[in-house]
């Protein structure tokens, strides 16, 4: 959060730094690994959903890479806020986790979705985790003043190639993108997040937020594998004894 891991060292440290912007209190009987998985996840999520992407209830969203931890906390919040949710998934064998989650119906992950699903054209906004890969043709499903929030690379990394706005984008529509590594700035601060009502919410068994694995800091190497074979399945934490 706020870039640790990223522009500031220390991730694996015993003691590492962070701004006191990035610091918030929760008060939770929650144990420390469930505790884990809420901010960066939770508050990235709710940034994009109810900041970049402004949803109000009765909405339609598609949220693209659905199954992702990010995307599994995007869709709990977007469902609870009364959003009409549609998650994409790259396997169907993890569409009933989507079911589960809440949304209205789960499709297939593909670059041409924009071609093949029922609201294109109609839709109000498109959180697009799959990144540069997808971004265009998210902007292709919404109507006139729909808002697509970049927020992930699932997809890898590549830039977009040869993009020209004027040729590639539907008039009206808008384009915005999120990174946590931006929170503690003065546009971003962190106690915009409600982070303690997420932790309630989590807490009453409204949003969930249980990791898909817990190791201990000397299986670390383990749970780098996991995540690097993708099969983590969520969000993964790592405690000390």
């Amino acid at each position: 959060m706020g870039g640790l891991g990223r522009t500031i060292n220390g991730s694996y440290a015993e003691y590492t730094r962070a701004s006191a912007s990035n610091v918030a209190l929760i008060e939770s009987d929650l144990p420390w690994a469930e505790l884990a998985v809420i901010p960066e996840t939770y508050a990235t999520a709710w940034t994009c959903l109810f900041r970049n992407l402004e949803i109000t209830p009765g909405q339609t969203l598609v949220i693209r890479g659905a199954t992702s931890a990010f995307g599994q906390a995007a869709v709990n919040l977007a469902v609870n806020a009364g959003a009409r949710v549609i998650g994409t998934s790259r396997n169907r064998e993890r569409f009933a986790l989507l079911e589960e989650l809440g949304v209205e119906r789960a499709e297939l992950e593909e670059p041409h979705l924009s071609e093949r699903i029922p609201e294109a054209k109609r839709l109000d906004a498109v959180l697009d985790l799959v990144g540069n890969t997808t971004i265009l043709d998210s902007l292709a499903m919404l109507r006139r003043g729909g808002r697509a929030c970049l927020a992930g690379w699932l997809g890898g990394l590549d830039p977009i190639r040869d993009f020209n706005p004027l040729l590639q984008m539907a008039s009206g529509v808008h384009l915005t993108f999120f990174g946590s590594f931006v929170f503690g700035t003065p546009g971003f601060p962190l106690s915009d997040v409600p982070l303690q009502a997420i932790a309630e919410q989590v807490a009453a068994g409204r949003l969930k937020a249980k990791p898909s694995r817990v190791f201990r800091f000397e299986d670390i190497h383990e749970a780098h594998r996991v995540m690097e074979a993708g099969e983590g399945k969520g969000k993964m934490v790592v405690v000390l004894d």
